[in-house]
């Protein structure tokens, strides 16, 4: 996607600083990108219903947010209130839409870099703030989880 095209459907970065640092590719989603595996694109399809997506087994293949929470727990992501950077941990945010299932996941790995999100299967982008992908396309930030970075 071009600038002007993301802008379209993500008015709130219309104006604000923000940067692509990837073309598309249809290997790995936002989710993938949360969780830093670039290899999978993770959803929770039915087995076998689209070869090559990942979801873990003991979680429930539902677009709910208990599901999407239960799957970052399982990943030692832990619930948190503060999207700020916390030294020493990684973040996420997820988003859902306003009939309560889920749509994105945002990153926070490096404290002075701002979020990063995989615009489904098109761009990675840096963007600075949380609500400018807020809107009609991912609805909004609904729950913040943190992960102590590795050593």
């Amino acid at each position: 996607m071009t600038r002007e095209e993301i802008e379209e459907v993500f008015p709130g970065l219309f104006g604000q600083p923000f940067e692509i640092t990837s073309p598309p590719d249809e290997t790995y989603n936002c989710v993938s990108w949360s969780v830093n595996d670039t290899a999978m694109y993770w959803w929770p399809v039915p087995p076998g219903f689209w070869p090559g997506k990942r979801w873990l087994a003991e979680v429930a293949r539902e677009e709910t947010l208990e599901a999407f929470l239960a799957l970052y727990k399982r990943l030692l992501f832990v619930e948190c209130t503060s999207a700020d950077p916390e030294p020493g941990f990684d973040k996420i945010a997820i988003y859902a839409g306003a009939d309560g299932l889920v749509t994105h996941a945002a990153r926070r790995w490096i404290e002075d870099q701002g979020w990063s999100s995989k615009l489904g299967e098109e761009n990675d982008i840096c963007h600075f703030t949380l609500d400018s992908l807020e809107g009609e396309a991912y609805g909004k930030v609904v729950r913040i989880m943190k992960r102590r970075r590795a050593a």
